[in-house]
């Protein structure tokens, strides 16, 4: 029997694309779908467009919300569906998906995660596929996980033994709820297909386009909170030299053996966005990591070997002010 999904989309000001979204969804035929909308009280016209799928919808609201995590977190206590997953209202499911989905829960019983490509759509330009995990790399799914968020679904207990998503993040409670699942359990049965299931719509108003590196940042306040929490205070110190780390997040189901992987995760982390250095902050960060933390690098990557021997170049014999006067000597001289 197909089981049911609980499908929830929070919404704010996106007139222009709630419509199509909500369609995406209802065109889908899927037989036992959950749908909730909460608007955090548009004004831009939403509120109509949602009113005109009212009677397919389980429930929704418009009224003042804290965000999208709490709008998630608000869904979530009308859901009713073994399958959990969000759609914001600027993205779009393809044809099909709801059903691929549900037949995939349904066949495995104890399948905890579902996932499948999601296309990355920029006016004017062709739809890209987004990379996808691999279900056998068990380290990989910790260390570099993509997190295909519009296209992945949980199985709801699972959601539900965690408490919905992270309210204190806006950019990286998706990255965050998969971390809890996986650490939450010995060995997460998770299954990844190479198809499409849905579109991240790329525009001037999305996050991802106008949040910076907020995603960047919100990261480093997880894997910090990681830290303290496993009592790996090196690490810890490290993040809190280049980041502002202090933001009060729920703890993670940790045990002392997840040390060595967050440990891992961290450093994976720095030596991806800060091998090369632009300004004071990553420059101390990074040779206070270079000079206090001794790797082992038959445990990280080759590419990160590689950013490893260059932070390390950059950054244990110089100070900030040799290290921008060289960088300059070698702009005019390369």
């Amino acid at each position: 029997m197909a089981p049911r999904i609980t499908l929830i989309t929070p919404s704010f000001q996106q007139r222009q694309f709630v419509l199509p979204c909500l369609a995406s969804v209802h065109d889908q035929g899927y037989e036992n779908l959950e749908h909730i909308v909460v608007d955090g009280g548009s004004t831009d016209g939403s509120k109509e467009g949602i009113r005109q799928f009212a009677d397919k919808l389980a429930w929704w609201c418009s009224e003042a919300d804290r965000g999208q995590s709490h709008a998630i977190n608000k869904g979530l206590e009308h859901a009713t569906g073994e399958v959990f997953g969000w759609l914001n209202s600027d993205d779009l499911l393809l044809p099909g998906a709801l059903q691929r989905v549900g037949d995939a829960f349904a066949a495995d019983p104890e399948l905890q995660v579902f996932g499948g490509q999601r296309l990355f759509r920029t006016e004017g330009k062709d739809d890209r596929p987004s990379p996808l995990d691999d279900a056998s790399d068990h380290d990989g799914l910790f260390l570099h996980p993509q997190v295909n968020q519009q296209s992945t679904f949980y199985r709801m207990d699972a959601v539900r033994t965690i408490g919905g998503v992270e309210e204190g993040l806006h950019y990286t409670m998706d990255l965050e709820l998969w971390w809890q699942v996986l650490f939450a359990k010995e060995h997460v049965r998770s299954r990844f297909d190479k198809i499409p299931l849905a579109v991240f719509r790329f525009h001037s108003d999305a996050k991802t386009a106008t949040g910076g590196n907020a995603f960047r940042d919100e990261t480093a306040i997880i894997l910090h909170h990681l830290a303290v929490q496993l009592d790996q205070h090196d690490l810890a110190i490290v993040l809190e030299t280049g980041y502002a780390v202090d933001r009060a997040l729920r703890p993670m189901p940790l045990e002392v053996r997840h040390i060595p992987i967050v440990r891992r995760m961290i450093v994976y982390f720095l030596l991806k966005w800060h091998h090369t250095i632009h300004d004071r902050e990553a420059f101390e960060m990074m040779r206070h990591f270079s000079r206090t933390i001794q790797l082992n690098e038959d445990r990280i990557e080759p590419e990160q070997r590689s950013n490893w021997k260059k932070v390390t170049a950059q950054t244990v014999r110089s100070s900030w002010t040799t290290f921008r006067i060289k960088r300059k000597l070698d702009h005019l001289f390369t």
